[in-house]
């Protein structure tokens, strides 16, 4: 039985491992890759699952990767977020969406889409807006949506582990 003491220790355990894999967003992008090819990078089906755990679990994953949830709705299975790096001068947005497919074993297919733009501090480069000028470039590094993928794979079996229990 998952208790709340239980369920915060694998909260815990899953935020200490996770915390151990860095995203690499500087990661070389791969210019050569096809529309087709990135959308494969950027997708990935989960069986037996609902759509409430998955997006528990993404929330939880993107957290634990260092990123700031900037916008939710649970309803349109939709998560946005970002991360700074101000070492590398940039600022990486995270949109994950969450969709049921129809079939009989409650597959859920996660898309993520990444991007990156630099990080302008003061007024150097500031848009109209007094926000940064949206210069970003998609993602385009396996390595990067590998990451968070397997980073979710594994909250996904720690979590299904622990509630078999």
């Amino acid at each position: 039985m998952l208790t709340i003491k239980n369920y915060l220790n694998l909260n815990i355990i899953i935020g200490i491992t996770l915390a151990l894999i860095p995203l690499s967003a500087h990661a070389k992008n791969d210019k050569s890759l096809t529309t087709m090819e990135i959308r494969t990078l950027q997708t990935r089906e989960f069986p037996n699952l609902s759509s409430s755990q998955a997006y528990q679990i993404a929330l939880s994953t993107f957290q634990d990767l260092g990123f700031i949830i900037t916008e939710t709705s649970p309803a349109m299975g939709l998560i946005a977020a970002n991360q700074t790096h101000p070492d590398l001068n940039q600022v990486i947005l995270a949109t994950l969406t969450l969709s049921s497919k129809n079939d009989s074993v409650h597959t859920i297919i996660a898309r993520l889409s990444l991007s990156a733009y630099p990080l302008y501090n003061g007024e150097e480069g500031a848009n109209l807006n007094g926000g940064p000028p949206r210069q970003s470039e998609i993602i385009r590094s396996p390595v990067t949506y590998q990451q968070f993928f397997d980073a979710f794979s594994y909250s996904l079996s720690l979590h299904q582990n622990y509630t078999s229990r």
